[in-house]
């Protein structure tokens, strides 16, 4: 733990009075969260950063802090021992104007909280009044059985059109509630003026539009379903919803925690959607915040967020009170010049799903008085109209085959502008694309698998018009069957996908061989969760066809390299072929107050473990005193200690020289903060040192490598070979001399095989790309 003090009792003097350990251990039995404030000398991002690890961040001015947490993430901030105060909760400030029977239309002044089954009648009352507009999606359900809800508006509900598809979702922290009510008028409103006003006609005429007004329902009603009052941040689980995606920095799990049934229902949708723009709305301050929230790069469309977030708050202030919406540089920001935070929603979906969204922050007060409701409608609802509308504006058009006119895939990339995935993809089945961006002159290039690139050097763009540019790609001729697996180093029965990624004109048929796999066969284009129940290395093949009868293969000799799993528990093993886990196991974090020991004995005689690890991440601090792995050279703790190991700091490739040949791991964690883990390959070497076994002699430096990748020999190497984890060749040379150079600065940060064949002999190495 991270004891800067100890505590037996901590008592905190607020202007309520006296708040004890005993009071915080009621709370979080009731509520399960506690919201609370604390000052900081100097709120620099590195320290927010560290902080918004352990609890949830919700407020920044200053050098005051406002925050939430559950009980276990109190307990780590506790142990900072910085002084803090309890703060009422905002949904219990007040008692909320509660209705569970929605008025008319034509009296409805939107003055109250709808209770849970208001809601969801609400919902199915829209589908039933207008169902030529609009349908009911219910995408999934939460932890304690409500319902994940959107309604669906569309002039043509079924069918697929050339128009960008656009989502508004609001109160994914359960108690700010002011989306929640401006999202369902949005809806009537969007419904109730179709046809008689000519902006909402053309909006839902050429938008596809999905709105979700409640993303957190358990979080919402975790008072009971008939009143707001007692809502939480948090879902049902205790877990930030907004703190719970993929990031583009920190990668999976940010939080340590594993995605929430609610996360998991919002990833899939967007998975099956191909939405150009979003937004998320929150409160508890008036302000548009813009990406990144996750590192301090600007997006490369900053100028573009800029212009559309000014627009959205300059339009506010054209039709509020003075002071409304000012926040910051009245009233946007870039997410990380305010305060940086990791796996929000925003960033995951600008980064992983190409899509633009931002998150808006409507009301100081996350659960305003009923009768304020009317008023934030009035301030908010043109430029919530503004908003969804500059997703028509850009340059637009459909991406077809130059032979057959076929929609195509493709992916449309601005040079010398994009990146961090900023580049969109055109949609099958119609082969539609919308690029929203600043006005200028832009250089684009469009390509997909099986075509010649397309470059056009000048694409103008105005502010608020629209470009429209279809494009023709020239196939190139010829059938190429080619693949890749999400991962060809697996566990006994862990499922693994194989992406078609072929090239040809008109390929009609997809033969998949798998060998040893479940099932061994398919005729699918992409091919989701094949399971080998037996150890070994196996092949895979592909064959693809053409409308005219011609056919190309791709075959990859021992393709999949299956192993037997061990997670880190107290006991050992003779193995020599194995792959290793913490005791989450593949995909899930380890869990807190672990204390296991494990020893490897080689399987082989004359043969001495050798343990890679292909990923590790376990709870950093300086000394490694949180929690920690050691590795010890021979079969129990009582052997030299190779190396202690946490954070990102891999232990990489370790090798037993004990007569025994065995390697022992100890892993400790703490009582807070949890990570994913590690994933390592057991296997046996020689117990002699590689050097000793080659000849020629090879040197492969630096490693990790930034730019350029050096492999050195003092005698004749054949081919040198650079691989992704995936088996996909990303450099490969003959070695004409005893030296080479690998250009490695435009590969993806991370791990890469690297092989080495001289005649007879082969040497494979894991490179770290940094």
């Amino acid at each position: 733990m991270k004891k800067l003090f100890i505590w037996v009792c901590i008592v905190v003097i607020t202007v309520q009075g006296l708040f004890a350990q005993s009071q915080l251990d009621e709370l979080f039995e009731e509520r399960g969260e506690l919201v609370f404030s604390f000052s900081v000398e100097n709120s620099t991002p590195k320290l927010l950063s560290s902080l918004s690890k352990m609890i949830s961040i919700d407020k920044v001015n200053g050098t005051e802090v406002v925050a939430y947490a559950n009980s276990q993430e109190f307990e780590s901030f506790l142990e900072l021992g910085i002084d803090y105060t309890p703060l009422t909760a905002p949904s219990m400030l007040q008692q909320p104007v509660m209705k569970s029977v929605i008025p008319e239309r034509s009296v409805n002044d939107w003055d109250y909280y709808p209770t849970y089954d208001a809601y969801v009648d609400m919902m199915n009352q829209f589908a039933s009044d207008y169902p030529d507009l609009c349908e009911l999606v219910n995408i999934g359900q939460t932890g304690e059985g409500r319902d994940l809800l959107f309604i669906h508006i569309n002039n043509e509900l079924g069918v697929d059109q050339d128009e960008p598809e656009f989502m508004y979702t609001s109160s994914m922290h359960g108690d700010e509630l002011t989306g929640y009510v401006l999202m369902l008028r949005l809806i009537d409103h969007l419904l109730s003026n179709y046809g008689s006003n000519d902006r909402i006609t053309n909006l839902v005429n050429d938008i596809d539009i999905w709105i979700n007004p409640l993303a957190n329902p358990d979080g919402t009603f975790a008072g009971g379903n008939n009143t707001v009052y007692g809502a939480t941040r948090a879902n049902a689980n205790g877990v930030d919803l907004n703190r719970n995606y993929a990031d583009p920095e920190d990668g999976p799990h940010p939080d340590g925690y594993a995605y929430q049934i609610e996360t998991l229902a919002f990833m899939e949708f967007a998975e099956n959607h191909h939405l150009s723009m979003a937004a998320n709305f929150h409160g508890g301050a008036e302000v548009i915040n813009y990406p990144w929230d996750t590192w301090s790069q600007l997006h490369a469309d900053d100028a573009w967020w800029q212009y559309v977030s000014r627009e959205y708050a300059d339009t506010v202030h054209a039709h509020a009170p003075s002071g409304y919406l000012t926040d910051l540089n009245n009233g946007i920001t870039n997410g990380y010049a305010w305060y940086t935070t990791s796996g929000c929603r925003q960033d995951y979906m600008n980064y992983f799903q190409n899509c633009r969204e931002v998150t808006m922050e409507v009301s100081a007060q996350k659960t305003p008085s009923a009768g304020l409701l009317p008023s934030y409608w009035d301030y908010n609802f043109r430029s919530l109209l503004n908003y969804m509308e500059q997703s028509l504006f850009g340059f637009t058009g459909l991406i077809t085959n130059q032979v057959n006119g076929n929609p195509v895939a493709a992916k449309v990339y601005i040079n010398n502008h994009d990146n961090n995935n900023s580049w969109i993809y055109s949609e099958l089945p119609l082969g539609d694309y919308h690029r929203v961006i600043k006005s200028g002159i832009y250089n684009v290039t469009y390509s997909a698998s099986g075509y010649y690139p397309k470059n056009i050097p000048s694409v103008f763009v105005s502010d608020r018009q629209i470009n429209q540019l279809n494009v023709q790609l020239e196939p190139i001729e010829g059938l190429n069957a080619e693949f890749y697996a999400s991962k060809t180093i697996v566990g006994v029965n862990s499922p693994v996908d194989f992406t078609n990624e072929s090239s040809g004109v008109d390929i009609v048929s997809w033969n998949w061989v798998f060998e040893g796999g479940s099932p061994s066969s398919s005729g699918e284009e992409n091919v989701t969760g094949i399971e080998y129940d037996t150890p070994g290395d196996y092949n895979v093949s592909l064959t693809v066809s053409d409308m005219n009868g011609f056919s190309n293969q791709e075959v990859k000799d021992e393709y999949i390299h299956v192993y037997e799993s061990y997670i880190m528990q107290n006991g050992q093993a003779s193995i020599c072929r194995a792959l290793f886990y913490d005791a989450g196991g593949a995909d899930e974090p380890y869990s807190n107050n672990q204390d296991y020991m494990f020893t490897f004995f080689p399987g082989e005689a004359n043969k001495v473990v050798l343990m890679d690890f292909l990923s590790f991440n376990v709870e950093d601090e300086a000394d490694c005193n949180y929690d920690y792995l050691e590795i010890f050279n021979g079969p129990d703790d009582s052997y030299p200690l190779i190396g202690k190991f946490c954070g990102t700091n891999s232990p990489g490739e370790v090798r037993s020289s004990d007569v025994s040949g065995a390697l022992t791991v100890h892993f400790y964690s703490d009582d807070s903060e949890v990570r994913l883990g590690w994933e390592a390959v057991i296997s046996c070497d020689s117990n002699v040192g590689m050097a000793d076994l080659m000849s020629p002699q090879i040197a492969i430096y630096p490693n990790p490598v930034k730019d350029l990748l050096i492999v050195e020999t003092d005698g004749f190497v054949d081919q040198v070979v650079l691989t992704d984890l995936f088996g996909r060749v990303v450099y490969q040379h003959a070695m004409e001399g005893n030296k080479i150079s690998i250009p490695t600065m435009d590969l993806a940060k991370g791990i890469y095989l690297i092989s080495c064949q001289a005649p007879g002999q082969k040497i494979t190495r894991k490179i770290m790309v940094e």
